[in-house]
């Protein structure tokens, strides 16, 4: 497969299929996102439809759960060489300002699968947020302000409306201050 990143930065071409599984994972996020903007059909969807939804959904849940963490596991280990003999703190080692020896050790492997689980984290956040945002796709949000009753300042209800105030009433010409005629 041809690496068609350019060589701008060191790593890119390193990581030329990680960057590739990303781009093609937004734009398929973005078709997504132009897809719920519509209202939802009045007609049942189509076998041909469903088909399709299926094959999207299953294309994106591959790039999301195991083409992505993959990726990064092998960029990681491959060129940043992140292994288990690069450690980020040994056992019995002083580290900051902490008093304390670390009773275990900490190496950059475990960097490398802390930010899958970050990965994955945000795939299934995104999977379970998308998947109820296009059920609820089209339906109208209703007025909430109509039917919650106003409160206080204290945070209780309110008994009564209140009533707004009467406009005041125009002076008329010729009156004096005591209400007589001039």
């Amino acid at each position: 497969m041809p690496n068609l990143i350019p060589d701008w930065l060191p790593w890119m071409r390193p990581a030329g299929r990680l960057i590739w599984a990303i781009v093609l994972f937004l734009i398929g996020l973005a078709i997504i996102f132009a897809l719920m903007r519509r209202p939802k059909p009045d007609r049942p969807a189509t076998w041909a439809e469903c088909i399709a939804g299926a094959v999207g959904v299953f294309g994106m849940m591959t790039l999301a759960y195991a083409v992505i963490p993959h990726e990064w596991i092998t960029f990681s280990d491959k060129y940043l060489q992140w292994d288990t003999t690069v450690f980020v703190f040994r056992n019995n080692q002083k580290m900051l300002f902490f008093p304390w020896n670390w009773p275990f050790s900490f190496d950059k492997h475990n960097i490398r699968d802390i930010i899958v689980v970050v990965i994955y984290g945000i795939a299934i956040g995104l999977n379970a947020g998308l998947f109820v945002a296009w059920q609820k796709r089209g339906e109208e949000k209703p007025e909430e302000e109509a039917t919650t009753p106003r409160k206080s300042r204290f945070g209780r209800p309110l008994r009564r409306q209140a009533a707004p105030a009467p406009e005041p009433e125009p002076a008329t010409v010729g009156a004096t201050a005591s209400g007589g005629d001039a």
